[in-house]
């Protein structure tokens, strides 16, 4: 990435996304830490099943997708940002998730829920048409234009299970093995589809034409490895049942392209080392953190392709909560947060700022060393009632971290806003 860039005048939906988002951010927090209380205390008013599902919805669509789509609409070549369209579809997106908030809680209203979610879809779809197609005008670079197009095609595909799951409610159909198959087919769709490919399609229009041919050509291979790694190796999630010689040479596949994506994103991470070191050092340590965290998550994928482990993995629900975690806290969410300093919408001089991101880094890795501590803790029959506790106070962590990026970016906006009104 380059150095440290101010927030554009002509951009001021960049401010106001990055303002929502981040509000929404805290939102998910708040709600992670009230599940976590929900398990501790007694709180016979609130329909855990429901939270959950909120919980999900909520930070799907208000944090990670809106913070995605609106970085690929204000950051990637093409001034999309000029075109009211995308800033339509983000504000639907914005709405929609905020109704879902208000709305998918409460048993009695689960109807109008499912509608937004419906609505949400439709609008994903609209976002994914029109970008694909405007972006291929621009000048983006194949790298930029492989991976944006890939993510926003698994965004589509994601919602295949959205509709068989609605599919087997509306029938009350008790199908666990295509119940099971249809989330586990939407969740990698969406972590390692659509989050994971638009990371890296942001990475790599950031630092744009600041690399080496011989790096460019790197970079390109891994995003062509990884996104041909997306299909074949949502297969690794079918194997937990009986699975067909077939299903198994297709996982076979997808975890040789995983562990291809894995070796040819350290050749590239080596030879973009230049890049990183431009970076300051509070942002490059979280970008650090948020590549480890990706590098884990290639790694534990290609390990599932063996039975034993996969059935392991697969059938505890304690490790699956890790490994989503690790994904959208540890690398996308620390991500985005990073992305959001480099680019000046967080002001990292700013020594308050500073102190809110390493309290949210501390969050999140307190809270993924808590969630592997409580895996092996299940499969080894070891795990201590004391360790609920231990989450609860992780969860108060991000909480916190969380408000005070807020409070970071609030003093950021302000000053921006005086800045312009001094001019």
């Amino acid at each position: 990435m380059p150095p440290e860039n101010k927030i554009d005048s002509v951009q001021p939906g960049k401010n106001i996304y990055a303002n929502l988002t981040i509000l929404n951010l805290c939102i998910v927090a708040s709600l992670g830490l009230l599940m976590r209380s929900k398990v501790i205390f007694d709180m016979p008013w609130i329909d855990y099943n429901r939270l959950i599902d909120t919980h999900g919805k909520f930070a799907f669509s208000g944090w990670a997708a809106l913070s995605l789509l609106s970085l690929f609409v204000f950051e990637i070549r093409g001034e999309f940002y000029k075109k009211r369209i995308y800033k339509v579809l983000l504000g639907l997106i914005f709405l929609c998730s905020w109704t879902t908030l208000f709305t998918n809680p409460f048993q009695s209203l689960r109807k109008i829920a499912d509608y937004i979610s419906i609505a949400y879809i439709v609008i994903t779809y609209i976002f994914a048409i029109l970008f694909s197609r405007d972006v291929l005008k621009t000048d983006a670079g194949r790298t930029v234009k492989l991976l944006s197009i890939s993510a926003l095609s698994s965004l589509v595909l994601s919602s295949a299970g959205v509709w068989i799951l609605n599919y087997l409610f509306a029938v009350h159909s008790f199908n666990s093995i295509l119940y099971r198959d249809a989330m586990f087919g939407y969740l990698h769709l969406q972590y390692n589809g659509f989050f994971t490919l638009a990371v890296f399609a942001l990475i790599f229009n950031k630092i744009g034409g600041n690399i080496t041919p011989h790096a460019e050509k790197s970079v390109y291979r891994f995003a062509l490895l990884l996104t041909l790694s997306v299909l074949p190796s949502m297969f690794l999630t079918f194997l937990w049942h009986q699975a067909t010689l077939s299903l198994h040479i297709v996982s076979l596949i997808g975890a040789a392209l995983l562990a291809l994506s894995l070796i040819w994103f350290v050749l590239s991470a080596s030879s973009l080392r230049n890049e990183l070191n431009k970076v300051r050092k509070p942002i490059r340590y979280m970008i650090v953190f948020s590549m480890l965290a990706f590098s884990t998550k290639l790694l534990l994928q290609c390990l599932t392709v063996s039975d034993t482990l996969n059935i392991m993995v697969f059938g505890n629900r304690s490790i699956i909560m890790g490994f989503l975690h690790l994904v959208f806290l540890g690398f996308v969410s620390l991500f985005i947060i990073a992305y959001y300093a480099q680019i000046g919408l967080l002001k990292t001089e700013n020594s308050f700022t500073r102190i809110a991101l390493l309290v949210f880094t501390v969050g999140i890795i307190v809270n993924e060393t808590l969630l592997l501590i409580q895996g092996f803790g299940t499969i080894m029959v070891t795990g201590s009632s004391m360790l609920l506790w231990y989450l609860w106070a992780a969860g108060i962590l991000l909480v916190l971290g969380a408000l005070l990026i807020a409070g970071a970016r609030t003093t950021a906006y302000l000053a921006s806003l005086r800045a312009t009104a001094g001019h």
